[in-house]
């Protein structure tokens, strides 16, 4: 929605890319970027950085998806994966887990009797 509202903006000047993290202007920026966001941001609340954190929000993200049930090939899409397999395989215990909190759910749901 920033980047909409940014592109408005910016009119002609905006360069159409299909990147997140942009300049003003829509164009790439370094990728070290966002190492220095978060180097700040872990300075300004002491939180501490592991060199891999920044990749870390991308499995977040992929996590969070899944389990608010999003399908498969939205979140493939979003992710950025070629292919839906390359999403399922990497991220095979989060369905999973989903998927049995989804039979426990119809369990639970089910008037089950007791033949005792």
């Amino acid at each position: 929605m920033e980047q909409a509202q940014q592109r408005l903006k910016c009119g002609d000047q905006w360069i159409d890319t299909d990147r997140l993290f942009v300049a003003w202007n829509g164009k790439p920026i370094n990728p070290n970027t966002p190492y220095s966001w978060l180097d700040r941001f872990c300075k300004r609340t002491g939180m501490h950085r592991a060199q891999s954190a920044i990749h870390s929000f991308r499995h977040l993200n992929a996590s969070l998806l899944i389990t608010n049930g999003v399908d498969v090939k939205t979140v493939s899409t979003a992710l950025g994966h070629s292919q839906v397999s390359t999403t399922t395989n990497i991220y095979a215990h989060t369905f999973a887990k989903v998927q049995a909190e989804a039979a426990d759910a119809i369990a639970a749901a089910l008037p089950l009797k007791s033949h005792a």
